[in-house]
């Protein structure tokens, strides 16, 4: 019996070993199945290289033209603002292009796609593929590929290149394209004191004069004076700071 037994633990180990065997000697052929170039034929890259050829001729095209006529429009105010040309390649520029580019990609995409597609059919090369057996399923492959590395690309400039370079860009538009001091602001709300809480409708801080104010005073978060004024004027010559002239003020005491 022992011997049986035995015999059967034998013969299912050498099972169990030629059945790994035959499992190993299918894992190249596995492999070579999804390789990539068994994947992407030579086909694939011809179309791949015309697709994102266009797209990147197209971006060119377009962002030199944009580039010459912003340089055009904003040389005055680099000159006036005494820019260097350093900032001005490399902070302004530079994540001038990408922003752009990736802001327009689709529209490229869609250029790249009806200009290299139409002159593949003017060359009678679609006609060629069709009747060399390939099905138009097929031929949407390359361009799926395509799409997938211009979506990666985008998602790489949305995530890490253009929120760093568009804080660099506002920076320098700041300093010397838009130089200017903002001297008023409107519906401003601060508090002023302990439970005091200020309100300007409109402040222009070039005359220090604001209009629409009101004061607010709390106590156990409830309301208990409530000034209001059509005008204040900071008093600039007065002996105490913060001090502030009122004009047709009035206080309402609230009780209860």
């Amino acid at each position: 019996m022992k011997d049986v037994l035995d015999n059967i633990a034998k013969a299912n180990t050498q099972a169990a070993v030629a059945r790994g065997r035959r499992a190993f000697s299918r894992l190249p052929e596995a492999l070579v199945r999804l390789s990539p170039k068994r994947m992407v034929g030579r086909l694939d890259w011809y179309i791949i290289k015309k697709f994102i050829g266009t797209y990147v001729f197209s971006i060119l095209l377009i962002i030199s033209i944009a580039i010459v006529f912003d340089f055009n429009e904003n040389l005055s105010k680099f000159t006036q603002y005494h820019a260097p040309w350093r900032a001005i390649v490399f902070d302004y520029y530079a994540n001038f292009i990408p922003y752009y580019s990736n802001l327009f990609s689709p529209l490229f995409v869609f250029i790249a796609v009806i200009f290299f597609t139409s002159k593949l059919a003017s060359n009678s090369e679609i006609i060629s593929m069709l009747a060399a057996g390939v099905s138009f399923n097929r031929l949407l492959r390359p361009y799926m590929i395509s799409c997938v590395l211009i979506a990666g690309l985008t998602f790489y400039l949305n995530s890490f290149v253009i929120p760093k370079g568009t804080v660099i860009r506002q920076n320098f538009e700041s300093l010397y394209r838009n130089s200017k001091k903002n001297t008023s602001a409107e519906n401003v709300q601060l508090q002023v004191g302990k439970n005091t809480v200020a309100y300007i409708q409109h402040y222009d801080d070039k005359y220090k004069r604001g209009y629409g104010f009101s004061l607010d005073r709390f106590e156990n978060k409830k309301l208990v004076d409530h000034m209001t004024a059509t005008e204040i004027q900071y008093d600039t010559v007065a002996d105490a700071k913060y001090h502030w002239k009122a004009s047709n003020w009035k206080i309402r005491q609230l009780k209860g």
